[in-house]
């Protein structure tokens, strides 16, 4: 696993992530990223789910934050020009008004940078799922299966994706569950605001790693309960975060 220097709003971070090998260029947003997050759910839960494929300027893809490789450079631009090719037609990207998903599908959301730097973003209901109803144009249907291509092949050949770098989620609970455990003292506690019931922090280094020993990670929609040490009660989760996440 390589070292990376990352961009982030208002200066440089080096992430020193596990392994070594040498840095390589700042990687600032994906070339092509599909996000999706669940339909209604409590707040902090569509966080969660990481984006399913994120492929930067270099040709490195990521599938579900859980592997990562390099693409042949001529897969890296086939994606980019295919994506571009169909976002930026709007009747590409209108579903049938016959077939609207229903209130609780997930959220989906592609977008692509185009040659000149811009961005072509497209918010499509479902449109992870399949579309079996086919309420979306053939073209998307397309993109859709050559997206899943290259998903499959990174989750299936490229190299497990866990880095002292997480996101930490947690939500206030205005009942006491039936089983809990106390936080940990050891672990930073998210801030929560009382009128939204979330909060959110990123860990880093030495906080990341308390994270990943000492508290479970759930890809279940119920998370593990806590108690903390002032007496409220949580619910937390936690992922690792993509590069442009940093």
């Amino acid at each position: 696993m390589k070292r990376r220097t990352m961009l982030v709003a208002g200066g440089v971070f080096a992430g020193s992530l596990l392994g070594g090998g040498a840095a390589h260029a700042a990687v600032q947003w994906p070339m092509f990223e599909w996000e999706r997050q669940r339909g209604f759910f409590f707040p902090g839960e569509g966080i969660m789910q990481p984006p399913p494929l994120a492929v930067y300027g270099d040709g490195e893809a990521y599938a579900d934050a859980a592997a990562h490789e390099y693409l042949p450079a001529k897969d890296a631009k086939a994606l980019q020009t295919h994506a571009v090719q169909v976002l930026h037609k709007r009747a590409n990207v209108r579903r049938d008004p016959l077939g609207d998903p229903p209130r609780d599908a997930p959220s989906d959301r592609v977008r692509v940078r185009t040659p000149d730097g811009e961005y072509l973003t497209a918010h499509l209901d479902g449109w992870g799922d399949g579309d079996e109803a086919g309420n979306f144009p053939d073209a998307l249907h397309e993109l859709h299966d050559h997206v899943q291509v290259i998903r499959k092949k990174v989750r299936a050949g490229g190299e497990p994706w866990g880095v002292d770098a997480v996101l930490l989620v947690a939500v206030h609970l205005d009942f006491e569950p039936d089983g809990y455990a106390r936080w940990p003292s050891w672990v930073q506690l998210p801030a929560v605001h009382a009128d939204r019931r979330y909060g959110e922090t990123k860990l880093d280094g030495a906080k990341a790693r308390r994270v990943r020993r000492d508290l479970p990670r759930s890809g279940e929609r119920v998370w593990p309960f806590y108690r903390t040490p002032a007496g409220a009660f949580l619910a937390a989760n936690w992922r690792y975060r993509l590069p442009h996440e940093w």
